[in-house]
């Protein structure tokens, strides 16, 4: 039997210092946790926070790739006097520009390929139902709803669904008359042109993925503290045993923080966050050895292992047997080394492999339907959209302008979640669009239309990756001339046209306040705390229930407790997307979501065990379990550090008390 040992934690952060880096340094920096800026004589903080750009290398690779993909087939339209063709091609290579955010071609293929098929779908759609009517309504309505649930799965899918609602807005303001037939294939052209300018990047780039580099850090440190322990030296293993910490702390903050960075769902980094927790478990075990100052080389080695491991992504390894040094000490610090090594090989495998049982392939195949299983802050953020985009749409039919287009486009991008909050996505649109529009009236009143028209936008599709890593204004200030001159590239635009996009950005701008934020208060502040507590609650219901006689119920509450924690997710991703530093004390909530997330997927594994296989828990394993989640769920409402409890150790369910275990340590590590 296990037994927790949690800290006090202070009361402003109930999941405590997660965003500190050791020594006590804020994650965020200043006396008011972000940088100086030039903007603080004359703006409020808040003001400052949303409008000040962020600190970033400059991308040359990226706006090099950018550059050539988008330019590239506009110019071989001049040339062969295809402009109108050239501008889809352009558009199925601006798509790939939003897509590639770098990593191994894989992860660039995944998410421009999803991009791109929606996009073409957004884009097809909008041009069969193009002009006015209940059709083009209805349309814009189910694409957005559809767009909302799509983007509570993943990452990836989370900007394939704002490629479908960005490109059916684009599709209305296409000048060129082109058949759909042409169109298709045009746009898949040209998004195959930047995947191609895609690999020849990440043949040049060195992918890093940095979360799993720290944590293979933190592992290799660890083997050497085995390997050469420091002893009674209490000042060397003092050196020792902070140099551990100040690893872990980073690998953890490193793990945050990009997941903070994500527009969703990564299997990943959950991953990497159960090693991590698993490795903080290998450390203290490690603490203990390294003040015998007896070596232990096998020990060493077998952590080498796990480094190497973790570092190729390796699903199928397993972890041999234990050392003969391991078998014959029973003490707590072997035992210790048994579950850290076996939560990590777990956190490794791969979930589809051959080897697994029956049972375990079903529990996986629950897992995977279970994203779509959405909670009510998922249905709720449904409506959000769809009520916002709708009425966008009706406004663009009655609105007496030429092309009024824009206004269904700023709704779709201003609202979107994974873009960030809605008060600060529509100030940095709107005045970004300010910009961007004087920008492109004095390029329309210098450039003539026709080749000279490529030099401009060959300026702004260089800058557009710059502008994306600093600030979503600045990036409105490239995008926005960019795309309407893609839009017009075939025929001329008047200055006119161009000072309407101002007005028709802030209408979009003022439809989404007034209807997707004003007219739902309840989303006004996302209560993150109160809903983990929530999930919290309804997965010690599932456990309750889910080893009785009572199937249906089991199966109730095991739903019940999915949608729980899809409504935690969207709360995270919705609070994520705020300005710092309500988004820095959001990311430090994700590595308890995590935990959950794992717990439930291991308590639905040991149901189907006792299903399927026999193997029932004992009553009282249960119920130390359930014991174990209400009092975290009450320590959340109550703000207070979890109780002393005991958790079973072996049996059914040992892995789902491991993950509850380690939720309650993922609170308590903060004090």
């Amino acid at each position: 039997m296990s037994t927790d040992r949690p800290a006090a934690r202070t009361a402003d952060d109930p999941v405590g210092r997660l965003a500190e880096r050791p020594g006590g340094q804020r994650a965020d920096r200043g006396p008011v946790g972000r940088d100086p800026s030039v903007l603080d004589p004359i703006a409020p903080d808040w003001l400052v926070r949303i409008l000040a750009p962020k600190k970033a290398p400059v991308p040359w690779r990226d706006m090099t790739r950018v550059l050539v993909s988008i330019v590239a087939p506009l110019g071989l339209g001049v040339l062969l006097g295809q402009q109108a063709l050239a501008i889809f091609v352009g558009m199925g290579a601006l798509v790939g520009a939003f897509g590639d955010r770098g990593g191994t071609f894989g992860q660039r293929f995944a998410r421009t390929s999803a991009g791109v098929l929606a996009g073409l779908v957004g884009l097809v759609a909008g041009q069969l139902t193009a002009g006015n009517g209940l059709l083009a309504v209805a349309v814009v309505g189910i694409f957005a709803v559809v767009s909302a649930l799509v983007s509570a799965i993943n990452a990836t899918l989370s900007f394939a669904a704002l490629q479908l609602l960005v490109y059916l807005a684009l599709s209305g303001g296409v000048t060129a008359k082109v058949s759909v037939w042409v169109i298709i294939p045009a746009f898949l052209v040209g998004a195959c042109w930047s995947l191609l300018m895609s690999f020849v990047q990440s043949r040049f780039d060195h992918a890093e993925d940095a979360p799993r580099a720290e944590t293979v850090a933190l592992l290799r440190m660890i083997a050497t503290m085995l390997r050469e322990p420091a002893g009674p030296d209490p000042v060397a293993g003092a050196e020792q045993r902070n140099a551990v910490s100040v690893a872990l702390y980073q690998a953890v903050d490193v793990v945050v923080t990009t997941r903070a960075r994500s527009s969703g769902r990564r299997a990943d980094l959950r991953e990497l966050n159960a090693v991590l927790t698993g490795a903080s478990r290998l450390a203290a075990a490690a603490y203990g050895f390294s003040r015998r100052g007896e070596p232990t080389p096998e020990l060493a080695d077998l952590v080498d292992r796990l480094a190497t491991a973790v570092e190729a992504h390796d699903r199928d390894w397993r972890p041999p047997e234990p050392p003969e040094q391991l078998r014959r000490d029973a003490t707590s610090t072997a035992g210790s080394v048994r579950a850290a090594v076996a939560r990590i090989a777990e956190a490794q495998s791969d979930p589809h492999g051959a080897k697994l049982r029956p049972v375990d392939r079903e529990a996986h195949r629950l897992q995977r339907y279970a994203v779509l299983l959405f909670g009510r802050t998922a249905w709720t953020f449904a409506a959000r959209l769809g009520t916002t985009m709708v009425v966008a749409e009706i406004v663009r039919q009655l609105v007496p302008v030429q092309k009024p287009y824009w206004i269904l486009l700023t709704a779709a991008l201003v609202l979107k979640p994974d873009l960030g909050s809605v008060f600060a996505r529509g100030l940095q649109r709107t005045l970004g669009t300010l910009v961007g529009v004087l920008v492109g009236a004095v390029v329309l009143q210098l450039v003539p239309v026709g080749g000279w028209m490529l030099l401009p936008i060959a300026v702004l599709a260089f800058g557009f990756p710059l502008a994306m890593s600093r600030n979503y204004g600045m990036l409105s200030t490239f995008i926005t001339p960019l795309v309407f001159l893609l839009l017009d590239f075939a025929a001329p635009v008047s200055s006119s046209l161009v000072l309407a996009r101002l007005a028709d950005t802030a209408l979009g701008a003022g439809i989404v306040l007034v209807v997707g934020y004003l007219c739902w208060p309840s989303t006004w502040r996302p209560r993150l705390g109160r809903t983990v507590a929530d999930a919290t609650a309804a997965l010690a219901d599932y456990v309750r229930v889910a080893f009785g006689d009572d199937w249906p119920a089991s199966g109730a509450a095991r739903r019940r407790a999915y949608r729980a924690l899809s409504d935690v997710r969207a709360a995270l991703q919705s609070a994520l997307a705020e300005p710092p530093p309500l988004s820095t004390r959001a990311a430090a909530w994700w590595p308890l979501i995590a935990q959950l997330e794992r717990a439930v997927d291991r308590t639905s594994h040991a149901v189907l065990l006792a299903r399927h296989a026999g193997e029932h828990p004992d009553p009282t394993d249960v119920n130390e379990v359930v014991d174990a989640l209400e009092d975290l769920g009450a320590a959340l409402r109550e703000r207070r550090p979890p109780r002393n409890l005991t958790l079973p150790e072996d049996g059914p369910l040992d892995l789902a008390a491991h993950e509850v275990a380690a939720a309650r340590r993922v609170v308590a590590r903060g004090s």
